[in-house]
């Protein structure tokens, strides 16, 4: 932890202490918005690492958007998703797009919207705990091992995880296998369960022992040095089990779907 940390607070200390100085609302979503960006982007595209090249045959495409993180499973459990992914691949092949967003990534984002997140708000509990806490497993190795691609992870997502060495591919491995876990509990179930609001999601992390000093980390999280930023993606990722056990899973579900 950094060392301007300003120590324990006891909860009941902490819980007077926010009714005093809640966040402005704007404020308190930037706030937010700063905590999961590190978590949306993994979900769908690696970190960024998938890019699509006007030059890719039809095929050698699709393979590569099957192996992005829930895609796969996706296209395997919506045979009409596929369809429309090839016919989006096929498109922008015969006539590239010019504004920056390539069509297979913009609908992957709508397949994401229509199928991943819902089954992610479905998921219980453990599933969903777990694959926060996979995060948090991943970001305490590469802390040590890899402060940049901790970064990475932290900002978006890792841009290259074919690069890390055994032992984080192996637990990079893991959080996508989390992930898949929840969302196919929350697909079976079907059922969505409680999440936390932006302003609940606020209260949990104070109740997790943030202070001041991380939400200004979290406000300015582009500016920060490699080892803060992991520092803080870790902080994030370890809240689950800091929290009363009701409380968890409503976390957990918050960030997988933001």
């Amino acid at each position: 932890m950094a060392s301007d940390d300003d120590g324990e607070e006891r909860p009941r200390r902490r819980r007077r202490y926010r009714r005093r100085s809640r966040p402005a609302p704007e404020e308190g979503n930037r706030l937010v918005a700063a905590i999961v960006v590190g978590v949306v982007v993994v979900l769908f595209a690696a970190g960024g690492w998938y890019y699509f090249r006007s030059n890719s045959q039809t095929e050698a495409a699709l393979a590569e958007m099957r192996a992005l993180p829930l895609v796969g499973v996706l296209m395997a459990d919506n045979p009409e998703a596929e369809a429309r992914l090839k016919a989006a691949v096929q498109e922008e092949i015969s006539n590239p797009s010019t504004d920056g967003t390539t069509r297979p990534l913009a609908l992957i984002a709508d397949l994401r919207r229509q199928y991943i997140l819902p089954a992610l708000r479905s998921s219980d509990d453990t599933s969903a705990t777990a694959a926060v806490a996979a995060r948090a497993t991943l970001a305490a190795y590469l802390q040590k091992a890899n402060p940049q691609a901790c970064r990475e992870f932290a900002a978006g997502g890792i841009q290259r995880p074919d690069r890390l060495d055994d032992e984080g591919q192996r637990l990079f491995r893991n959080v996508l296998q989390a992930l898949e876990t929840a969302y196919r509990n929350g697909r079976k179930s079907g059922k969505p369960l409680p999440m936390a609001t932006r302003a609940e999601v606020l209260d949990m992390l104070r109740d997790a022992g943030f202070r001041k000093v991380d939400f200004d980390r979290l406000n300015a999280f582009a500016t920060l040095s490699n080892d803060v930023a992991c520092e803080i993606e870790l902080k994030v990722d370890q809240v689950p089990p800091k929290l009363p056990a009701d409380k968890r899973g409503a976390f957990a579900r918050f960030v997988l779907n933001n």
